[in-house]
């Protein structure tokens, strides 16, 4: 993984671009119509089956987001708007068009905010239990604070699919630090408004790209109400509910994702015919 590329022909797995002042750990996989996949809170490690479905039928580009996995974490960095401008710079910098934008939970959100910035080369977008939206009320909790559980309770409301017991002290070293820097970045971007920017609401008007909002039915961390709101603040969308399904879609139910995905994608192209 110590490689270098300069352009999107010359990349064929795992690398490290330099995107301005960021090493960005970056996969890419598959052939066809460019896919930007954002990872979640868990990292890009935990979407690789996601990644290799999806790779079946479009160039799938990866990324770690800065401050998780191995990408930098510029010092300027500290809101998930710093994200989003970036990878709207990625895009430029890898001169791609047409792009679908899949984003899930804390990547979902990344994909909402590039969405009400600029969508010239976005021309479709997926996301799937994004957060974005404000997260409480004054009296009532929208969205559960992954910060105040403990991990075995976060693990619990995250996936309907029974969650492995780690052994965090067997784990290799390299593979616990990516752990460590995946949670210590949520928790920068993600503290305080937890979760959310609470602007991005009144924002939402601006996407001018379809979008489909996937939801696990039993998602225990961002439940449906949250969800069919989120898709009601955005033009054109579509919402589409996964039964048996928590929050980490791309665990419970990676190949009903994919199949989703495709689906709309074909629509899209069909409907612009």
């Amino acid at each position: 993984m110590n490689s270098e590329a300069t352009n999107a022909d010359s990349l064929s797995g795992p690398h490290f671009l330099q995107v301005g002042d960021v090493r960005l750990e970056l996969l890419v996989k598959g052939e066809g119509r460019p896919l930007l996949l954002l990872h979640g809170m868990d990292g890009i490690e935990a979407m690789a089956p996601l990644v290799d479905l999806l790779a079946a039928t479009h160039k799938v580009y990866a990324p770690s987001h800065p401050g998780f996995g191995g990408s930098d974490l510029p010092r300027s960095f500290s809101t998930v708007d710093d994200i989003a401008y970036f990878y709207l710079d990625l895009l430029d910098q890898l001169d791609l068009r047409d792009v679908l934008v899949a984003g899930f939970s804390f990547g979902g959100w990344i994909a909402a905010e590039m969405l009400v910035k600029n969508s010239g080369r976005l021309a479709l977008a997926v996301l799937g239990a994004p957060f974005g939206i404000e997260t409480a009320h004054r009296k009532d909790r929208r969205v559960v604070d992954i910060f105040m559980c403990d991990g075995g309770t976060v693990e619990r409301k995250s996936q309907v699919t029974p969650a492995q017991k780690l052994d965090l002290a067997a784990l290799p070293e390299d593979v616990l630090e990516r752990r460590v820097r995946n949670a210590e970045a949520t928790m920068l971007y993600g503290w305080s408004p937890y979760m959310c920017n609470p602007k991005l609401r009144h924002r939402l008007h601006r996407v001018a790209t379809p979008t489909l909002l996937l939801w696990g039915e039993d998602d225990a961390i961002a439940p449906l109400d949250y969800g069919r709101d989120y898709a009601a603040l955005i033009p054109q969308a579509v919402f589409e509910a996964i039964p048996n399904c928590g929050h980490r879609i791309y665990v419970d139910s990676v190949e009903a994702a994919a199949r989703s995905i495709n689906t709309f994608a074909q629509r899209a192209v069909a409907a612009a015919a």
